[in-house]
């Protein structure tokens, strides 16, 4: 069996659970620079359990995210650079020589929401930017995750092929055979292998639609993928909030039908916390003696 990378856990939802206020839109994002403390302590529980990469809380630090929040234009570009470099710095910090640090880029407005997506001229140029901090911070690659658009797939991809860095796409699921905005899942396999990415993963999705969705991969996708699931029995809310989660056992259940299936990469998104990665990494150290 071909060695497994285990992602880290939930950002947002812990730092709720410690008790910050994260208001839509910047959500989590101020906190690298007014709680730099709470980032590092999670990062480091997550490295603690086992995790091989750390995410870095950059899910929104962009300027438009803090335009939206009341920002000038140009205060917005220097509060959200700022941020995310704050953000690369604090997982560097807490990781080992072995650790892979992937700079996180969401989607530009609501990840639940793909109609709300601004275009491609738009998209291009603040996909690429972001990017580019990330890589001049110093990440490892850039993780593209909860991507549920189709035509925000393509833009993020296309207009940074030439920053020759390692890219993954994570996306989000309608159901198991679509995007959230209605794209047929096969599709997307099938174009997306005419692309330079490393690697498909599924993220935030409940485990029903992650089941469903690795059917589709094994039939139509030839190069490595992952999963990171919401541990709940739904999508969660627009705040990260599940309601209804799965016990670590029987989310490891799970788990251990993906790696069955031949995940490269697995990990835990919303609703997770250290002690499903520990068990995880359990998991793996047991399925890989």
């Amino acid at each position: 069996m071909n060695q497994i990378k285990l992602l880290d856990g939930a950002m947002g939802t812990q730092l709720l659970d410690s008790g910050l206020e994260l208001p839509l839109p910047i959500w989590s994002a101020d906190i690298n620079l007014t709680h730099p403390n709470y980032i590092e302590k999670i990062h480091k529980s997550y490295l603690d359990a086992g995790a091989d990469i750390l995410t870095t809380n950059t899910f929104r630090t962009t300027p438009r995210a803090y335009s939206k929040n009341g920002f000038s234009k140009d205060n917005a570009i220097l509060r959200s650079h700022k941020s995310l470099d704050r953000a690369v710095e604090l997982a560097r910090k807490v990781a080992n020589r072995n650790t892979i640090i992937a700079g996180s880029i969401a989607p530009l407005e609501d990840c639940y929401e793909p109609n709300l997506y601004p275009g491609d001229e738009c998209a291009n140029e603040e996909f690429r930017e972001l990017a580019r901090w990330l890589q001049e911070a110093g990440v490892n690659m850039i993780l593209f995750e909860t991507m549920g658009c189709w035509f925000e797939i393509k833009s993020a991809i296309l207009s940074t092929n030439d920053l020759k860095i390692p890219r993954w796409i994570s996306l989000v699921l309608k159901d198991g055979n679509e995007l959230l905005d209605g794209t047929d899942l096969t599709k997307v396999l099938y174009n997306l292998l005419d692309f330079e990415i490393e690697m498909i993963l599924l993220n935030c999705n409940p485990y029903n639609t992650t089941n469903e969705a690795i059917e589709l991969f094994l039939e139509n996708w030839t190069k490595s993928w992952g999963v990171y699931p919401n541990v709940g029995l739904s999508m969660p809310s627009k705040e990260g909030i599940i309601e209804s989660k799965l016990s670590v056992d029987v989310f490891m259940k799970h788990v251990n039908s993906y790696i069955d299936a031949g995940a490269s990469v697995i990990g835990a998104c919303c609703g997770s916390n250290p002690s499903y990665i520990k068990a995880m990494r359990d998991l793996i150290n047991l399925k890989t003696k």
